[in-house]
């Protein structure tokens, strides 16, 4: 029994370790994400601490808990469409060398050096299946992957270097858009706080109002039907039977 627990110890902290070394190294830790944490926070943690925690009487208690994921749900809705209509703005920007300095090898423009990447694939008659996948897909980790096992068969030098350098600069033109977005979007959702704020403060005590007003009539109701008070029960019993 030691054993097969000291096994299973093991894995669970091989694959903990393994989540968070995944977390810390990958490159697309952005807006997205800060926002799905913290809704995370405001819909489970924080109504399972106040729950836990708060000496509260039960009612108040029960509301405080309860207006979290409203207020994360209200939230949720506002942020999402900011992000998702500020990043298509900032990609077409960058996919249009707009953010681009002359006489510079940094660059956002992750489409240009996408497409100078499938030319050189289809010039060279390499890998059309790479190609086709990086103009369906763009760039991504399975995509870097199928690119170092191909690169691998490549035994030309000449030729593996402009592939490499054509790559890399696709991938470092994807990374940068990618994290001028985020800061973009990040600043954009700073400047446009005030607003949000003022629109979640104005919708959430109506739909609080609503959604708890509901719950509670349900509740009562159930516990109306499941808990009938006996002494009306029993005097309309008294007044049929006279």
């Amino acid at each position: 029994m030691n054993i097969i627990n000291s096994v299973s110890n093991a894995n669970k902290t091989s694959f903990k370790g393994c989540i968070i070394k995944r977390i810390a190294k990958t490159g697309e830790i952005g807006e997205a994400l800060s926002i799905g944490c913290d809704f995370l926070g405001k819909a489970v943690i924080v109504p399972a601490v106040i729950m836990k925690v708060s000496k509260e009487p039960k009612e108040k208690k029960e509301y405080s808990a309860f207006k979290n994921p409203v207020a994360a749900v209200i939230q949720l809705a506002l942020e999402v469409p900011v992000l998702l209509v500020g990043s298509k703005i900032i990609e077409k920007a960058a996919d249009k060398g707009f953010f681009d300095k002359k006489n510079s090898d940094f660059s956002y423009n992750q489409k240009k050096f996408k497409e100078d990447f499938i030319k050189l694939l289809e010039e060279l008659k390499l890998n059309n299946n790479l190609a086709q996948k990086i103009k369906e897909q763009g760039y991504s980790k399975n995509i870097a992957s199928e690119f170092c096992d191909f690169i691998k068969t490549v035994n030309n030098k000449t030729t593996k270097d402009k592939l490499n350098l054509a790559f890399s600069k696709f991938e470092a033109a994807y990374k940068n858009q990618f994290h001028l977005k985020n800061r973009i979007c990040f600043l954009f959702a700073l400047v446009l706080t005030p607003l949000l704020c003022a629109i979640e403060n104005y919708i959430h005590p109506k739909v609080m109002k609503k959604v708890y007003n509901y719950e509670h009539t349900h509740q009562k109701l159930v516990h109306n039907i499941l808990k009938p008070d006996m002494k009306k029960f029993m005097a309309n019993i008294g007044k049929k039977n006279k």
